[in-house]
C-alpha cells in the first residue's frame, strides 16, 4: 500500500495542480492515502526565562494511532497572544518522531501563548494540527501586563498514575531521595512490548498552569476534523522539505532562461538545476540535514542582475481561530518566583560546563562522488596558478582559452571514441560557478582538491560534458565566486538532533559545581524492547517534590502515559 501511495504522489508532484486533483478525487483522498495526527510531549507547561521548553514529536496514523512513515518533515510553531510566530521549526522525521527545544530568552514577554504542531500534509484540512497551551513567566520585565495577579489556592502535586496500555508498569528504587543520590527507574515490560517512549522528570511547582495533553487523549483535539478534499491541495512531505519560489524580471519580459540552479555553499549533495514553469515558478525538495541555512539562486546561462527570486512561504496553519488566557499567578509566589529565576541565572552561568551535546549532520558529498577522480594538491608539486595546476596536475582535465580571452574549463572524455567539445560543470564548494575565468584568477594555493568526472553529467534538464569539482581549503565558497546575478537567501534548517546534560556523580567530580536543576531528565528517544530496560539519573541540589511523566506509542499504536512522584529531602 504505501509503495502505492510512493508512486502516486511522485507522479503528481510534476503533474499540474488542477489534473492532480481530477486524480486525487475525494474517495481516494480520504481512504487511500492515510490521514496524520501529531502528538507533543512537552517537559512543562509553565516556563520561566531562562529555562528551556524541550518536547518530543510523535507523528501517527490518525486511524491506527501506529507511528506514521508517510511524512518525513514535521513543523513546530510557538505563537503569542497576538498571534506573531515566536519559533518555526522544521524537524526531520525518523517513522514519525523527532524532538528538539528552545531556549526562553530574557526579552520574552510573560504571558499566554500556544504551541502547535503538525505535518504538512494535515493542512489539507481545517485546523487540523496539535496545540497545548503555555504560559511564560519574565520576572525581569517590569511591566507584566502578561499575567493577572491574585489570591488563588495551591494545587496538590500528583500521585502515580496509569494510563493507556496497562502491561508497562513504572517502578523507583526508592520513593525518598538526598541531594545529587542516584535515581534509578523500572520499567516492567510484561507481555514483552516494544514502545517508543520519552520521558521527562521534573519538581513540581505549586502555580496554576495549564494541563498538560497526554497520548491517550491528545487526538480529542481531532475528533470534529473533517477531511474533504481542498482546493489547493497540499502534498505531503515524503522525501523533505518542498520548497517553492518565484522568478519574476523588472521589466516584465519573457525570460531568456527556463532553468534555475540551485546551491547551498558547502553542500555538495544539495546542488541542483530545476525547471521554471509556464508561470515562472519552480520547486526543490531538501531531503538532508544542512550544515547552513543560506541558499543561492541563479538563472542558468544568464548573467545579469535584472530579476528577482522570491521563495513562497512554506504553509502553515491560520493563527486567526486561536484564542489565548493570561497566566494566573498567586500572590503568596514570589519568593518562590526570585528563588527559581536567581537559580536559573546559576545554572546558565555554568552552561558551558552543564552544555548538552549536538550532534551536527555528517557532510554528505554529490551522488557521483564514488566516480569522481580527486586530485589531492597537495600531494603534487604546488602551481601558483590554476592553468599550471590544470597543465601539470590535472592530467584529463585541460584549460581552453576562447577567442575573446576568456576560458573555459574542459574534461577528457572517458569514452576514447569521442572528445568533449563544450564546458565542464563547475562547482566551487557545493555552488555551480558559470563564470570559469573566476577560478582561473583564484589562488591556487587556497584549494585543497578538483575532482573530475569524466562523462556525461544529467544534471536535472541540463546535460554537461563532464563536471570539474573544487574543494577549497576553507569550503565555505570564498567571496570572490559570489556574482550579483545570484541571489542570497536564508531558509529555516532542521533541528540538529542533541544529547542532553545529566551528570553523572558516581564519575565526575562536580563537588563544587552548584547543581540546581528542576528538570532531571529528559530523554525524548527512550525505546523499550522485549525486556525490563532501566533508566537512572541524579537528583539535583533542589529539594521538593518531582513528578516523573512517561509518554509514547506502543509498535501496536497503543497510547502509553505512566506517571510517578518521589521526594528530595535533606
Amino acid at each position: 500500500m504505501f509503495k502505492k501511495i510512493f508512486i502516486v504522489f511522485i507522479a503528481c508532484i510534476w503533474l499540474k495542480s488542477s489534473y492532480a486533483q481530477s486524480v486525487l478525487n475525494e474517495e481516494f483522498f480520504q481512504k487511500e492515502i492515510p490521514a496524520e495526527q501529531v502528538y507533543l510531549h512537552l517537559n512543562s507547561s509553565l516556563l520561566f526565562s531562562g529555562e528551556k521548553l524541550l518536547y518530543k514529536f510523535y507523528a501517527v496514523n490518525a486511524e491506527t494511532q501506529m507511528l506514521s512513515s508517510l511524512s518525513k518533515v514535521g513543523w513546530v510553531l510557538l505563537v503569542n497572544s497576538d498571534k506573531e510566530v515566536v519559533f518555526k521549526h522544521q524537524l526531520n522525521l525518523k517513522q514519525g518522531q523527532s524532538y528538539s527545544d528552545f531556549f526562553i530568552p530574557s526579552d520574552l514577554k510573560s504571558g499566554g501563548y500556544k504551541i502547535l504542531a503538525y505535518t504538512s500534509w494535515m493542512l489539507n484540512a481545517e485546523n487540523n494540527y496539535f496545540q497545548q497551551d503555555i504560559h511564560i513567566l519574565n520576572p525581569y520585565q517590569k511591566d507584566n501586563e502578561g499575567i493577572i495577579v491574585k489570591d488563588i489556592p495551591v494545587s496538590s502535586s500528583g500521585e502515580l498514575k496509569k494510563e493507556g496500555i496497562t502491561d508497562l508498569g513504572l517502578n523507583s528504587n526508592k520513593n525518598l531521595y538526598s541531594t545529587r543520590e542516584k535515581v534509578i527507574l523500572n520499567f516492567e515490560n510484561k507481555t514483552d512490548v516494544f514502545a517508543n517512549l520519552s520521558v521527562s522528570v521534573r519538581r513540581i511547582d505549586s502555580f496554576n498552569k495549564p494541563k498538560l495533553l497526554s497520548s491517550t487523549n491528545f487526538n480529542n483535539l481531532y475528533k470534529a476534523i473533517k477531511w474533504e478534499t481542498p482546493k489547493d491541495l497540499i502534498f505531503p512531505e515524503i522525501r523533505g522539505v518542498l520548497i517553492k519560489g518565484k522568478v519574476s524580471s523588472q521589466d516584465n519580459l519573457e525570460f531568456k532562461s527556463k532553468e534555475i540552479i540551485i546551491s547551498f555553499p558547502g553542500e555538495e549533495s544539495q546542488v541542483n538545476i530545476v525547471s521554471i514553469d509556464s508561470k515562472n515558478e519552480f520547486s526543490f525538495i531538501i531531503n538532508n540535514n544542512l550544515r547552513t541555512n543560506e541558499l543561492l539562486l541563479q538563472l542558468k546561462d544568464y548573467f545579469q542582475n535584472d530579476y528577482k527570486i522570491e521563495l513562497l512561504p512554506t504553509p502553515q496553519p491560520d493563527l486567526s481561530f486561536l484564542d489565548f488566557s493570561k497566566p494566573v499567578i498567586q500572590t503568596g509566589l514570589k519568593d518562590y518566583i526570585i528563588e527559581k529565576s536567581t537559580n536559573n541565572q546559576i545554572e546558565n552561568a555554568y552552561a558551558a560546563i552543564k552544555s548538552d551535546r549536538t550532534f551536527f549532520p555528517e557532510p554528505e558529498g554529490y551522488f557521483f562522488n564514488q566516480e569522481l577522480l580527486k586530485y589531492n594538491l597537495d600531494d603534487y608539486t604546488r602551481f601558483s596558478s590554476i592553468i599550471e595546476t590544470f597543465v601539470e596536475v590535472i592530467e584529463f582535465g585541460r584549460v581552453k582559452k576562447k577567442a575573446d580571452g576568456s576560458y573555459n574549463i574542459m574534461v577528457r572524455n572517458k569514452n576514447a571514441n569521442g572528445e568533449f567539445t563544450l564546458p565542464a560543470l563547475l562547482i566551487v564548494d557545493g555552488v555551480v560557478v558559470q563564470d570559469h575565468d573566476k577560478l582561473i584568477s583564484f589562488e591556487a594555493e587556497r584549494i585543497k582538491t578538483i575532482g573530475l568526472l569524466r562523462s556525461k553529467y544529467f544534471f536535472g534538464p541540463a546535460v554537461y560534458e563532464g563536471v570539474v569539482v573544487v574543494e577549497t581549503k576553507e569550503g565555505d565558497f570564498p567571496q570572490v565566486f559570489k556574482e550579483d546575478f545570484m541571489e542570497a537567501t536564508n531558509i529555516i534548517t532542521a533541528q540538529n538532533t542533541k544529547k542532553y546534560y545529566n551528570p553523572n556523580y558516581g564519575n565526575e567530580d562536580l563537588i563544587r559545581i552548584p547543581d540546581y536543576r528542576y528538570q532531571l531528565l529528559w530523554e525524548p528517544s527512550f525505546n523499550l524492547a522485549k525486556k525490563d530496560k532501566e533508566v537512572s539519573f541524579y537528583t539535583s541540589d533542589m529539594m521538593g517534590d518531582f513528578e516523573i511523566i512517561v509518554e509514547g506509542f506502543t509498535g501496536k499504536g497503543k497510547p502509553v502515559s505512566l506517571k510517578k512522584v518521589f521526594k528530595v529531602a535533606e
